[in-house]
């Protein structure tokens, strides 16, 4: 007889693919989370949590997270990104190794130079062009004189003058000593556009160059009397320079007041009389108290330009980094 055919299994509801749920929607929690980003409903202050925000913890935060390898360490060089042989740090707490930035600073002059010689030949051309272009005109001028005193008509003082293809509004195109094509109407500039002399040319107008050597991460004017050097307190006294270098970054300087590692997350500050770093903290709670430095002899008197903050990279969490400090104006491209 015929076979009856069994009936079909029900579908079975595959899991979301936004969700770990076996939901064919979105519910209201889920919409605002996914509004927002990265899942965290399993952190603290999630939005499963009391109290919790989708703004500051939903599923994709506007604080960005960023691996702390993506961070420049706090004693590295800003250039070459790796730990300072010889530290040296600008008004505005950038830090560089001092062969690194001496460097920058000859083959930027150089360049700087370079600029300006092109940039001076192009306005003398531009001077030349304009004064050739004068004395054409006034040229043409007397002619135009001499023609009406002679009672000579335009096309009586055009014969006069030499025929020039480009002038005249003809187009002429020769190859090896071929013409391959002669086009004398005055419309030959729109309909010869190909030819060599009728090409359309661009002239690229070199703009003045800036004539001061700046701080390729803030823009501001870099000086060498302003380059200031950096003493740190190594963590451990018996280790050689290059040993030191050598430790992980958290474990290479510490600060001589509180004896804490120096990092992104305990950011130091740099007391220019004594060239001695130290931590902000201690800064803070210490030293501004008085306003001396305690690491010279006899103590000097501190103002506010003689502390200068290094400036740190971040710590991966964009709450801890201050981002108008990272903010870096409009530079031109400068080699290296």
């Amino acid at each position: 007889g015929r076979q009856q055919r069994a009936p079909l299994a029900a579908a079975v509801m595959g899991k979301h693919s936004k969700n770990n749920n076996e939901r064919a929607f979105f519910s209201h929690a889920e919409r605002q989370a996914a509004k927002y980003g990265r899942h965290s409903s399993g952190l603290l202050g999630g939005h499963n949590t009391a109290g919790g925000n989708f703004v500051d913890t939903g599923w994709g935060s506007h604080k960005r997270t960023l691996d702390s390898d993506a961070m420049k360490d706090l004693d590295a060089c800003s250039l070459t990104l790796v730990p300072c042989v010889d530290p040296v740090i600008t008004p505005k707490g950038v830090v560089y190794d001092k062969q690194v930035i001496y460097q920058y600073i000859l083959d930027r002059k150089a360049e700087i130079e370079r600029e300006l010689r092109a940039w001076t030949a192009q306005q003398e051309a531009e001077a030349a062009g304009a004064a050739s272009e004068a004395a054409r005109a006034a040229d043409q001028r007397v002619e135009e004189f001499v023609a009406r005193q002679e009672g000579l008509s335009k096309s009586d003082l055009a014969s006069r003058r030499p025929s020039d293809p480009s002038s005249s509004g003809g187009a002429v195109g020769a190859l090896m000593g071929r013409t391959l094509v002669e086009d004398t109407g005055k419309h030959a500039a729109d309909t010869s556009f190909w030819v060599p002399q009728l090409t359309p040319q661009s002239k690229s107008l070199l703009d003045k160059p800036d004539g001061v050597v700046r701080c390729p991460i803030t823009n501001e004017p870099l000086k060498l009397k302003q380059l200031y050097p950096l003493s740190f307190t190594r963590a451990d006294e018996s280790l050689t320079s290059a040993e030191t270098l050598a430790k992980p970054r958290n474990e290479r300087y510490i600060c001589p007041l509180s004896k804490k590692a120096l990092s992104n997350t305990n950011p130091a500050a740099f007391l220019r009389p004594s060239g001695t770093v130290v931590s902000v903290s201690c800064v803070d709670s210490i030293i501004k108290k008085d306003m001396v430095d305690p690491f010279t002899d006899p103590p000097t008197r501190l103002k506010e330009k003689d502390i200068i903050p290094l400036r740190v990279e971040g710590t991966g969490f964009a709450a801890k980094t201050d981002e108008k400090a990272l903010k870096v104006t409009k530079t031109d491209v400068m080699g290296f």
